[in-house]
């Protein structure tokens, strides 16, 4: 089905519904309807988007031939389960870690039940144009239901991801390490700072640039050869003082710090920077450390 023929439709008009729908319509795909909680949050992103309606959920589902859920993920079930189905049409959630299971009383409506999740952090008042560019779309459903989300999904520049039944938590559980661990990595940095009298604000401008600079040696070498660091060169001595500098002013850090360490021995080894030799003694340095932390 070419892109401008199909008609979607959104119950939900959060941070993920409004940067989808605001993102679809700018790649000429035509949004019909819009529901949320709230008429006047309908409203508000019905207004944004030329031809589509406010409207109620069950409405949405009469108009649209796909409707995205782009609800919370604890809320999927219940919405879908309070409407009523054409069959043909299909019903599409946007969580990164439910299967389709949710979707059941669509799939006994007639509908077509899949997935789209883009791995994605969405901006609080939408997306600037190719914000989605180059992001991976994880999809979900019978063939003929992911051949028309993929088409969907190449229409906002993103690539389709196309997973394994049942492994779409095991995705999304592996995506967090990308993401929401990381932001809290950049909190655990600014925290150890803080110990130092080192400003939030100044701390966050003296990280961002190494974190960015990180994800670019990544992109450029593989996560192997991006790698720089004291493991990577073999530094005993550094992690040693690293080590006694947590254990004296933020013991609470000690057990991450020694987790994500022994966790980069292999990459530094991949690499080619460390020498067996060094690894055995900086990963035996670190489980003497936590010996010495359950005695």
């Amino acid at each position: 089905m070419p892109r401008k023929k199909i008609t979607l439709g959104f119950i939900g008009a959060g941070r993920v519904g409004t940067g989808l729908a605001s993102g679809f319509v700018r790649a000429g795909v035509n949004v019909v309807a819009i529901a949320s909680r709230t008429i006047a949050s309908a409203q508000k992103l019905a207004k944004r988007i030329r031809g589509a309606r406010a409207c109620a959920p069950q409405e949405v589902a009469e108009r649209a031939d796909i409707v995205f859920l782009t609800v919370p993920d604890d809320a999927i079930e219940a919405v879908a389960s309070k409407v009523r189905w054409r069959a043909g049409s299909a019903c599409v959630h946007c969580s990164g870690a439910a299967d389709l299971d949710v979707l059941q009383k669509a799939v006994a409506d007639g509908a077509l039940a899949g997935g789209f999740h883009p791995l994605h952090m969405f901006g609080e008042a939408g997306e600037p144009p190719g914000a989605l560019t180059g992001c991976a779309i994880a999809l979900a459903g019978p063939d003929a239901l992911v051949q028309r989300l993929a088409l969907l999904a190449r229409a906002l520049g993103a690539r389709p991801l196309r997973l394994p039944e049942g492994g779409r938590a095991l995705y999304h559980a592996a995506a967090n390490f990308s993401g929401a661990f990381v932001i809290a990595l950049i909190h655990e940095a600014i925290a150890l700072w803080g110990k130092l009298g080192i400003a939030q604000g100044d701390a966050l401008a003296a990280l961002l640039p190494l974190l960015r600079g990180t994800a670019d040696n990544v992109e450029k070498l593989g996560a192997a050869g991006g790698l720089g660091s004291a493991i990577a060169r073999g530094d005993a001595g550094t992690i040693r003082r690293h080590l006694d500098a947590l254990g004296r002013d933020a013991p609470d850090s000690l057990e991450l710090y020694r987790i994500l360490s022994l966790r980069t021995i292999p990459l530094a080894l991949a690499k080619g920077t460390l020498k067996p030799a060094a690894a055995k003694e900086i990963t035996a340095l670190l489980e003497k450390t936590i010996l010495k932390s359950v005695d």
